[in-house]
Parts: C-alpha cells; sequence; structure tokens
C-alpha cells in the first residue's frame, strides 16, 4: 500500500480528492477525530464508489464500533495502543466473519452495496478484503509484538512513533524509535505480514523503507490545510513588500 494521509474532520469529497492524488487509501481517524455514524458512513460509501482503500482508526476495540463501521463499508480498521495478543484479537473476532472472526451477519448493508451476494460465499470474499492492522505505540506492545502480528486474521503492524516515544520516555530521541521500527519490521517480515508507519519525520520513514515496510502515512488533512494556509499568507505578504 502507497502511502497517504489520515482524515481528522467531516469532508464529504476527502475521497475524491485522495484518489484525483493517485493515492491508494487514506485513514479515517476517530481516535482523535469527531466525527458521527452518519458522517463516517458517507465518507466510507464515497471511499468505496471512487475506489480507494478507507481504514478507520479505531478508538478501541469494542464490538459495537467495529460492526458498525464493517457494515457501514470500511476496508479495515487500526488498533492504536495495542499492547497485546487479546488487544488485538478481539478486533479480528468482531471485524471478520466465521471461521477466522465472529462478525455479526447483516448483509444489506453498505458493505455489499445493499446487494448481497450468497451468504457463505460472501463471508469469505469480505474476509479476504477485510484488513485489521495493529498501532504499536507502547512498551507493552513492542514486548508482544511476535504475538500480536503472529495472530491469523491481523495483517499488519504499523508504528506510532509520538506514543511510543512518550511511554518509552525517549520524546526527542531519535535512536529508541529507530531500534523500534526495525524490530516491528523485522516481526512483520518474519510472520509474512505488512509492516508500516505514522510519521513526518523524515528519518523515521527513510528507515521504515530500509527496513522493508510498505506503509507510509505521512500527516493529515489538518496538517496540510495549515501548511496551504502558510503558504498563502506568505503570496500576499510578498505582494505587499
Amino acid at each position: 500500500m502507497r502511502a497517504r494521509c489520515s482524515a481528522r474532520f467531516r469532508c464529504p469529497i476527502w475521497p475524491c480528492c485522495s484518489k484525483a492524488a493517485d493515492w491508494t487509501f487514506f485513514i479515517v481517524d476517530t481516535e482523535h477525530g469527531g466525527f458521527d455514524h452518519a458522517a463516517l458512513s458517507g465518507l466510507i460509501m464515497t471511499a468505496r464508489l471512487a475506489g480507494i482503500t478507507v481504514l478507520v482508526r479505531l478508538a478501541d476495540h469494542a464490538r459495537r464500533d467495529i460492526t458498525r463501521l464493517m457494515d457501514m463499508g470500511a476496508d479495515g480498521v487500526l488498533l492504536p495502543m495495542t499492547g497485546s495478543k487479546e488487544d488485538i484479537a478481539a478486533v479480528v473476532r468482531h471485524a471478520k466473519y466465521a471461521p477466522v472472526g465472529r462478525r455479526g451477519i447483516s448483509t444489506t448493508r453498505g458493505h455489499t452495496f445493499y446487494a448481497p451476494p450468497a451468504l457463505r460465499d460472501y463471508m469469505r470474499q469480505a474476509n479476504e478484503r477485510t484488513l485489521v492492522f495493529a498501532q504499536i505505540e507502547s512498551k507493552a506492545g513492542l514486548d508482544a509484538i511476535e504475538e500480536i502480528v503472529g495472530l491469523n486474521g491481523v495483517d499488519g503492524v504499523i508504528v506510532g512513533p509520538n506514543d511510543l516515544a512518550c511511554d518509552l520516555d525517549c520524546l526527542g530521541e531519535a535512536a529508541p524509535i529507530l531500534d523500534a521500527i526495525a524490530a516491528v519490521a523485522a516481526a512483520a517480515r518474519r510472520h509474512g505480514k505488512v509492516g508500516g508507519i505514522i510519521t513526518s519525520e523524515p528519518a523515521f520513514l527513510r528507515h521504515a523503507k530500509a527496513n522493508g515496510m510498505g506503509i507510509y502515512c505521512i500527516g493529515s488533512e489538518l496538517h496540510m490545510l495549515k501548511l496551504a494556509c502558510r503558504g498563502i499568507t506568505q503570496q500576499v505578504e510578498e505582494l505587499q513588500r
């Protein structure tokens, strides 16, 4: 998956803009973003119609949210602060149908475009396309990385450097995070899973690439908007000189 960024506020055309920019996916951030279910449903359906993959970063591993998001048609979910095999196992259980998980069955929904095929075939197809990622951003997650990434139904692991640095008490220090990136990437390779990172820090991105990670999520739409606003301010100031 090629990289891109996360969405944190409601913008109905965001999936279309992402597709036009030749992105392959974006993340809707329900951990920090203020989305209601109506907004999420619209974003997810627009993304599906536009042909771009949409992942949702969860607030936690509660069944209620995961079931709704998957029935809206989300392509996958990302669990922040994954600290154990049990944490991400709960997400797999709620996001994937039997025999992999225990996702509740309700098929005339957005995830089937309201035209469900034969149930047994659809459950298999849905499990194949549904992505489950663990976000590693704590010492507990690093310590349990082999069990987390080795779990059936987990498709990959993504490093969150900011919270990880906070938990490791190394804010402003690059070396511990570089070591963590390498460790997570190595574990992912051993289990045939994909590794990735969410960051705008060039050194971390280069290190992730050097260690074979394949997912790079860089910044957010708020970050891009702020940079664009600053650019406009600079243009106006130059005109006034």
